[in-house]
């Protein structure tokens, strides 16, 4: 996919795609909350934030159906009154005389929820919805065009933390795309605050979220001596406030849809989720790929599993659980050790041992990986090469805006390292599986032949 873009703000032309899957005629504007958050308010991010401060969360949903840009916007403000730290922008707290601690967070990125606002921004598609998704199950990738791509930096007092586009297509439709901040939250952490918006739009009254104290401190002392664990990395260099991953390849976004029935083929004899046939199919494949001279490296899987909490805010009170912002996901890593590497081995003892990934909780992985330092710079997604499990997220049904229900969903992760990753989430049906990954150049196309050829002989 051919991607020109400017600066934004810059006044020149923005162009994503090619032809007339082109995505263009880019207009900005911001909605902020519907209230004063307060004065001097500040938002304290965690550890596990801060691990994924290099990270971003890309959310797109496909309508045949349009809304007005102002129909969309107005239950936007009360929104961000629920939600006021996405409104916000970042800081780093200044050395201050007020004794260890305060001496101790100095450096230390944290949000002034001041009322900044998001960014919308309004685009234009020449293709119809109809046109568009047969390019996605063709080629796959396309549906990044859909979200705004702009990272946090290198001015951290002007970057918003949440971009929503809205993209028109020339038969009616429309498409929503989500930019968001990893460090603000996790995938159902956002998953959880765009469904808040919808159910707002509809009409419904979700209960508020459960936000932390802002005022209150959540980083924590770490012992000298933890290790490091082998699924988060540092960065060769640190990157100041321009929050974005260091790359040795060109990093592009791939898509493949996995049916029921393929998936029903890879299931025969297996004991595994389908997460992990998934997963352990697309790890042969691109170790196959990558070949001899990374054979070491491809030994090494990182896992991130999102799907052990609800994520859909019920519509009344009752006893369901409403998220707030928390990255709480758990991480882990599979190695596949002695004999035969991942390229030879079968996807079946893959799958097995990605099932027995340890798994520990996001904020146990940033106290060793940030090792007391506030201002450390790590990646996590492509450290290795990730798979995220998000099969218990609703992301179709968590969206639905009325009576009208995606046509196409997608969540990726966008900010990765030269390992790769990939989300793993039910298709519309919600038997199959979409794969939304980022991959080197010169991959993508390998990989996907890779894969259709595999499932071919199991269908």
């Amino acid at each position: 996919m051919v991607v020109e873009a400017a600066t934004a703000g810059s006044g020149s032309p923005v162009t994503v795609g090619a032809g007339s899957m082109a995505v263009h005629s880019y207009r900005l504007s911001t909605v902020v909350p519907g209230s004063v958050t307060g004065e001097a308010v500040d938002y304290e991010l965690a550890d596990a934030d801060l691990l994924h401060k290099l990270h971003y969360l890309r959310a797109v949903h496909v309508f045949h159906a349009a809304f007005a840009v102002r129909e969309l916007k107005e239950p936007m403000f009360p929104w961000l009154d629920m939600y006021f730290p996405i409104s916000g922008r970042l800081r780093r707290h200044q050395a201050a005389t007020g004794g260890e601690e305060a001496a101790a967070a100095a450096g230390r990125p944290y949000v002034r929820c001041n009322d900044c606002g998001v960014r919308i921004v309004e685009a234009a598609c020449d293709a119809t919805v109809e046109e568009w998704l047969e390019q996605e199950a063709e080629r796959g990738g396309m549906s990044k065009a859909l979200a705004y791509d702009k990272v946090i930096g290198p001015e951290l007092f002007f970057s918003p933390l949440l971009y929503v586009q809205i993209t028109s297509f020339k038969c009616g439709g429309m498409a929503l795309g989500f930019t968001w901040a990893h460090l603000i939250g996790d995938i159902p952490s956002a998953a959880a605050c765009f469904s808040t918006w919808a159910h707002l739009f509809s009409g419904k009254k979700p209960p508020a979220p459960t936000l932390r104290d802002p005022l209150n401190s959540t980083s924590s002392a770490t012992p000298a001596t933890v290790t490091v664990p082998p699924s988060v990395k540092a960065t060769a260099a640190p990157v100041g406030d321009h929050w974005i991953v260091p790359t040795a390849s060109d990093m592009v976004p791939f898509s493949f849809h996995v049916t029921e029935q393929q998936l029903k083929g890879l299931q025969l004899g297996c004991q595994v989720s389908t997460f992990e046939l998934v997963a352990a199919l697309t790890w042969h494949a691109l170790a196959v790929i990558r070949g001899p001279d990374e054979e070491q490296a491809m030994r090494t899987v990182t896992v991130v599993k999102t799907t052990d909490r609800p994520v859909r805010p019920p519509v009344t009170g009752g006893g369901g659980r409403c998220l707030g912002l928390t990255n709480e996901h758990r991480i882990g890593h599979a190695v596949a050790t002695g004999s035969p590497s991942p390229a030879v081995a079968d996807v079946a003892t893959l799958a097995a041992l990605l099932a027995k990934v340890s798994l520990d909780k996001a904020g146990a992985v940033a106290e060793a990986a940030l090792a007391g330092a506030d201002d450390a710079d790590v990646v996590v997604y492509g450290a290795n090469l990730t798979f995220v499990d998000a099969e218990g997220l609703d992301v179709y049904g968590g969206l639905e805006l009325g009576a009208r229900r995606p046509a196409h969903v997608e969540y990726a992760v966008d900010g990765v390292g030269d390992g790769g990753a990939a989300v793993v989430h039910r298709d519309a049906g919600g038997r199959g599986r979409t794969v939304a990954a980022v991959v080197r150049r010169g991959e993508a196309e390998r990989l996907r032949a890779a894969l259709r050829d595999a499932l071919l002989r199991v269908a």
